[in-house]
């Protein structure tokens, strides 16, 4: 027993044992590290792989953002945006129309079968692809933007907004007058394209006389027929004619000015002769 315990001592005062035994120790953590990275790396060379042939295996047109900005008053190129609501009604392309995804796949109806069809996705994904390879399947003209509407703003081309009220940047962008300075505007001489942001419906049935109607659902798509001259907008709800003044200003169109008084009150107060 004492000369095993004796050998066991001899063993761990030996420095040249101690030292191999530890060069053994460090060489073995750094093999398995070493190891342990390369098959780390190996797998994420499978996952590239891997997406490489998702984004590969669809041969899909695409179009570049430019390309997409150049169209967007080309009436022979329909631009779908595909994202939920919400996120159309935050920021989107002018004139393009919403029609999320899930209600989309189920009805190939709803595309334009006479004109060129771009998709307009988040950014590229599965799914937006696999739509477009469908429906280019069954024969339509039908493209996919590349990068999706985040490549297209990173590229710093405008998106136009739905015009939040209680949103700073959407208030500067529009310069707001009532009915009563709309009057002594008019009196002093200055001139007004008056402009009605009320539903067709609406405007039809009455309207200020030589008035044009360009309703807020209408106005990207008829942004190039707006009148020259100063435009004053008003709605019978204010924060109609509100969000169509943010979408103007989004589209680069700036010489406006929105009423904060209704429809009714605009008309009481020009018409009446005993304002002055």
């Amino acid at each position: 027993m004492t000369r095993k315990r004796n050998k066991q001592s001899s063993f761990y005062k030996n420095p040249i044992v101690i030292g191999s035994a530890l060069i053994i120790i460090i060489s073995g953590y750094f093999l398995f590290k070493s190891l342990s990275g390369e098959k780390k790396l190996e797998q994420l060379d499978k996952k590239l792989a891997r997406e490489k042939e998702e984004t590969n295996r669809f041969n899909i047109e695409t179009v570049s953002p430019e390309e997409v900005f150049q169209s967007i008053n080309d009436t022979e190129i329909n631009l779908v945006d595909i994202r939920n609501s919400s996120e159309y009604n935050l920021k989107h392309i002018e004139s393009s129309i919403n029609i999320p995804f899930d209600n989309l796949k189920k009805d190939i109806s709803k595309f334009s079968k006479d004109k060129k069809n771009i998709i307009i996705d988040k950014e590229n994904t599965t799914e937006g692809q696999i739509l477009v390879d469908h429906f280019q399947k069954e024969g339509l003209d039908i493209s996919y933007l590349e990068g999706g509407i985040l490549k297209y703003a990173q590229q710093n081309y405008p998106l136009v907004s739905s015009g939040n009220i209680n949103n700073p940047t959407d208030l500067i962008k529009v310069t707001s007058i009532s009915a009563e300075d709309v009057k002594k505007r008019l009196l002093n001489g200055q001139i007004f394209s008056f402009i009605d942001t009320r539903p067709e419906y609406l405007y039809t049935t009455d309207k200020i006389e030589g008035s044009f109607n360009f309703p807020l659902e209408k106005i990207e798509k008829k942004k190039e027929e707006l009148p020259v001259h100063k435009l004053l907008l008003y709605d019978s709800d204010p924060l109609r004619s509100f969000k169509t003044s943010v979408k103007l200003y989004d589209m680069g169109i700036t010489n406006f000015y929105n009423c904060t008084d209704n429809y009714d009150k605009l008309k009481e107060i020009l018409f009446s002769k005993n304002k002055k």
